[in-house]
């Protein structure tokens, strides 16, 4: 008896490990892995802003860098002319909620809705579908997967943060950025931390020390693997 429960338990076990298991979609994203070349993502937050936003895109184009934004949709019914030039400039134009509450203050359905009128709003401005989501705080709530999954929207946090929201020394900055960084980090700034922005400034040096260090600065979904 023993011997037959045993040759039953082996045949189970073979036949479990034979069968396909589905892999569950990968929504979360705080660095790409291991991607072709020396590829990164710088990413930037909360804005656009009037001033700091144009300063950014200045830089980028300087440098003939692309860049992601991940914006507020209050902010970006203000200033829908700086989304336009996002897009126009082959950058990659992303959702950051409509008016940047705490995720863990509001109810599913607020969260939703706040997630939803983002959507609407830059895809009214762009004509394109919202793909990428960066919940405020980086808060990665249960609330905020189940909404991401169910609207097939990938979540990307980061693997490098500048802290230059806390108006970080420029030398802390740099330093933070190169210890840091590897293949496939995914870098946070903003564009719009309230007066006296240190991220262009910060910009014009962090991007020629990435390129020394032999880096490609793409878009969030050329890092991993979702660009159209």
């Amino acid at each position: 008896m023993r011997r037959l429960i045993s040759l039953f338990l082996l045949f189970s076990t073979l036949f479990c490990l034979a069968m396909p298991v589905a892999a569950a979609p990968r929504i979360v994203y705080r660095y790409a892995g291991n991607t072709e070349g020396q590829r990164i993502a710088l990413t930037f937050d909360d804005g656009p802003h009037p001033r700091y936003t144009a300063e950014i895109l200045d830089i980028l184009k300087e440098y003939n860098v692309k860049a992601t934004f991940f914006c507020v949709g209050s902010n970006a019914k203000s200033y829908p002319e700086l989304i336009r030039r996002e897009i126009a400039e082959g950058h990659e134009v992303a959702n950051h909620t409509y008016n940047h509450y705490h995720v863990c203050k509001l109810s599913d359905s607020e969260l939703e809705s706040d997630i939803f009128a983002c959507n609407d709003t830059l895809q009214r401005i762009t004509g394109r579908r919202v793909r990428l989501f960066r919940p405020p705080e980086g808060v990665c709530s249960e609330d905020v997967k189940s909404i991401c999954d169910k609207s097939d929207m990938t979540i990307v946090l980061w693997s490098v943060d500048t802290r230059d929201w806390a108006h970080t020394p420029l030398e802390e900055m740099l330093c933070n950025v190169k210890s840091n960084v590897r293949n496939g980090s995914i870098i946070l700034m903003h564009d719009f931390i309230g007066k006296n922005s240190p991220t262009p400034t910060a910009l014009r040096q962090i991007i020629p020390m990435l390129r020394e260090l032999g880096y490609e600065m793409v878009t969030v979904s050329q890092l991993v693997g979702q660009a159209e």
